[in-house]
C-alpha cells in the first residue's frame, strides 16, 4: 500500500473548533473525495420519515418536528472552498436534525457531474451525521413556462431541466431514508391550478424511480401561501407541504397561508429569518427587516404550538438573511437567535 499523507486543519467556526481532513474539500482547487468514491448506501441514518395524520413520523413511529438549517449551494459553496464534512458536523453542533441543500438551476446546468460532485456528499455527509437532509430544487418561478421574475441568470430553468433532475436526484438516492425531496423552492406567477397539476407530475416522477421518502410541496407566492391545498391537496402519499414566512409576512395572514393546512396536512417552514431591523438592509432585502420580539418570539411560539417543524436560512456570511459573520467569525443577531432556538425544547 501507497503511503497516503493527511494534512489536519484545525478551523474556527462559530461555536466550536474542529479539526478536519484536506482530503474533504469537494470541488474546490483540488477536487477531491466525490471524483474518486462511488455513493454507498449510509447504514446510521435517521430512519425514513412518514407522513401520519397532519405529523411526520420516524420508523419508531415516533412524531418527528424537523429544525434545522440551510446552507447555500453546494457548487457555490465549493467553487469557493467552503464545501467540506465539517460545515456538516458545525451545523449538526447547533442541535438541527435536518439540513436543506438548494441546487440551482444554473449551477445544475453547468455541471453534468452535479450529482456525485455535491449531492452526494451531502447526502452521505448528513447520514453520518444523523441528519436529514432536504434536496431541495432550488427554482422561482413558472415551473411550466420557465419564467424567474428574480434573478434569472440563477433561477431560469425547464420543464425538462426539473424533469431531469428529479428522475437523476430521486432514482439516485431512493434508498436512502434520511433523504426528503423538495420539488420545487418557490412557484411563482402560476395559478393554484397549473401549480397543483405541476405538483401532482413532480410527484409522479420522483415516484417512478421507486423512491418513497418524503416529498415536501411548496406554497404559492414565493412559498408563502397554502391555502390552496384545503381545496384540493396534491395526489399521493407520504407528502408534506412547505411555506416560507419572513417579516414583511403579517401574522394576520399565517392562518390563512399554512396554520389551516397544518391542521390536517403536515408543514414544514423551509424558509425564515430576519436582519435586524436597527440595520438598513438593501432595497430588496427590506422584507426581511424584523427582530425577535415583532417577528421571531411570536412565529417560533406559532410553530411550536401546531407541530410544524422549521428551516433557518442562511447558516452563511454573503445571502441574506445572513447567520454568520464576515469570515465566519461569529454570528449575526438573527444567527444568534437562530442557533438558540435550535437548543430550546419548544
Amino acid at each position: 500500500m501507497k503511503p497516503q499523507f493527511i494534512i489536519l486543519l484545525t478551523v474556527l467556526l462559530p461555536g466550536c473548533w474542529i479539526t478536519c481532513s484536506a482530503a474533504e474539500v469537494v470541488n474546490g482547487a483540488t477536487n477531491i473525495q466525490t471524483s474518486l468514491i462511488e455513493f454507498t448506501s449510509i447504514s446510521r441514518s435517521p430512519s425514513r420519515l412518514q407522513v401520519k395524520g397532519n405529523r411526520i413520523v420516524n420508523g419508531n413511529a415516533e412524531i418527528v418536528r424537523l429544525k434545522g438549517l440551510m446552507i447555500p449551494d453546494p457548487a457555490m459553496l465549493a467553487g469557493e472552498g467552503r464545501y467540506t464534512r465539517t460545515l456538516f458536523e458545525t451545523v449538526g453542533a447547533t442541535g438541527a436534525n435536518v439540513i436543506r441543500i438548494p441546487v440551482h438551476p444554473q449551477y445544475w446546468a453547468k455541471d453534468p457531474d452535479y450529482v456525485r460532485h455535491y449531492l452526494d456528499p451531502a447526502v452521505r455527509w448528513a447520514g453520518e451525521l444523523g441528519m436529514y437532509v432536504i434536496l431541495d430544487w432550488h427554482c422561482i418561478g413558472n415551473e411550466v413556462t420557465g419564467y424567474a421574475p428574480q434573478v434569472p441568470e440563477l433561477f431560469c430553468h425547464t420543464d425538462a431541466m426539473t424533469t431531469n433532475f428529479w428522475e437523476r436526484v430521486a432514482s439516485r438516492f431512493k434508498d436512502e431514508p434520511h433523504v426528503i425531496f423538495e420539488i420545487f423552492n418557490e412557484p411563482q406567477n402560476i395559478s393554484a391550478a397549473d401549480w397543483r397539476r405541476c405538483a401532482n407530475r413532480l410527484v409522479q416522477v420522483v415516484r417512478a424511480q421507486r423512491a418513497g421518502q418524503l416529498i415536501i410541496v411548496g406554497g404559492l407566492n414565493y412559498g408563502r401561501e397554502l391555502d390552496w391545498v384545503l381545496r384540493e391537496p396534491v395526489a399521493g402519499e407520504n407528502i408534506a407541504y412547505a411555506s416560507h414566512i419572513f417579516p414583511s409576512h403579517a401574522q394576520s395572514g399565517w392562518d390563512h397561508d399554512f396554520g389551516n393546512v397544518a391542521a390536517r396536512f403536515p408543514v414544514v417552514i423551509t424558509e425564515w429569518g430576519f436582519i435586524d431591523k436597527k440595520q438598513t438592509p438593501n432595497p430588496t432585502d427590506k422584507y426581511l427587516s424584523g427582530d425577535a420580539d415583532t417577528y421571531g418570539d411570536p412565529l417560533m411560539s406559532y410553530l411550536a404550538e401546531r407541530g410544524i417543524g422549521w428551516v433557518a436560512c442562511w447558516f452563511d456570511e454573503q445571502w441574506q438573511p445572513a447567520m454568520l459573520l464576515p469570515g465566519g467569525k461569529g454570528y449575526t443577531s438573527w444567527g444568534k437567535y437562530a442557533t438558540a432556538e435550535l437548543k430550546k425544547t419548544r
